[in-house]
């Protein structure tokens, strides 16, 4: 087989060397590796970028997924229900009554306005100590402990608002009876 290759190479010869390849060839082959080899890095870098992307994408939802956990680990330690039910509770009740006395209170802020922001900076106070409470129960060392703080603190906040809508009641008699005086007379 290689003789019969050879025999027809050589007979053939003249025909071969009629047909020349173009002039340009070489450097048109040239151009293209060239060309080849100016994208050759450009993928690299998308490659490398690409990755990249995927790192960070990965460290992102590693991110998320932590803190989401932390989040739930937080809620599950400040929950008073996770801590203690019934103090729960009255947490609950304490709060909703604090809620209702402060907007009675508020109805005197147009008529005594002074009055209201003495009541008002004594129940700011005792709020400011109980979100303190609040703040710190997640890393107590006695949550129940702390709780019951924060129980005795809205106690306490229910009782002086009591007072102040006692005396804002007594200073609204004493008004009536002035002003029914005055009008007897």
């Amino acid at each position: 087989m290689k003789n019969n290759l050879e025999n027809f190479i050589k007979v053939n010869k003249k025909e071969f060397d009629v047909i020349d390849p173009p002039a340009d060839l070489w450097n048109k082959i040239e151009k293209q590796l060239d060309e080849d080899q100016k994208n050759q890095p450009k993928k690299e870098r998308l490659i490398r970028l690409s990755w990249l992307f995927k790192i960070a994408a990965a460290f992102l939802i590693v991110m998320c997924a932590g803190l989401i956990i932390w989040q739930y680990q937080y809620n599950e330690a400040t929950d008073l229900a996770n801590i203690d039910p019934a103090l729960a509770k009255q947490q609950m009740h304490y709060a909703s009554l604090i809620e209702d006395k402060r907007m009675e209170l508020k109805s005197i802020e147009k008529a005594e306005p002074q009055l209201y922001r003495e009541f008002n900076s004594e129940i700011r106070k005792m709020d400011e100590n109980y979100q303190k409470l609040k703040k710190d129960l997640p890393n107590s060392p006695n949550q129940e402990e702390t709780v019951k703080a924060m129980i005795r603190n809205l106690q306490i906040q229910t009782q002086v608002l009591t007072q102040q809508l006692t005396i804002i009641q007594e200073i609204n008699n004493s008004k009536k009876e002035n002003d029914n005086e005055t009008h007897s007379l």
